[in-house]
């Protein structure tokens, strides 16, 4: 009888907690009281589990629900892994997006790391001054000016 009470108990807590989750996963609402209900109905009337598991050809009313739990379970299971590969593939898809945005804000920037001169070395050589009048002008490079 105690078992009884608690597996109520506990059946009615789904049956509330699938009537709140109807607004936002209806599909999972309805599923989940449906089960629920079934359950409760079972709990109430075992007699009833037997006879279905009978019908189905299973032996006893326990084993039938043990059954059902375990598919239950199992595509419970697929949908979990479905919903997380797909969320990996958005990140993956957003994660890309972003790096593609912020290389082309960063065109025309200088990159960190390097010399915003390009013709400066390491030793200081080439800063403009003397060495930059050696060097040909880009604006007028091969045109005589």
């Amino acid at each position: 009888m105690i078992a009884k009470l608690v597996f109520i108990v506990l059946l009615l807590a789904v049956v509330l907690y699938a009537w709140r989750e109807y607004r936002h996963a209806p599909v999972v609402g309805l599923l989940s009281m449906a089960a629920a209900l079934a359950g409760l109905y079972f709990v109430l009337v075992p007699g009833h589990a037997t006879w279905l598991a009978a019908w189905a050809g299973i032996g006893r009313g326990v084993d039938l629900v043990i059954y059902v739990w375990v598919a239950i379970s199992l595509i419970a299971l697929l949908n979990l892994h479905l919903k997380g590969r797909a969320q990996m593939e958005l990140i993956t898809v957003l994660a890309r997006a972003v790096a593609l945005q912020s290389a082309t804000r960063m065109q025309g920037r200088p990159v960190p790391g390097r010399s915003a001169r390009p013709w400066a070395t390491a030793a200081g050589r080439g800063a403009p001054g003397k060495a930059a009048a050696s060097r040909p002008s880009r604006r007028g490079a091969g045109t005589g000016q």
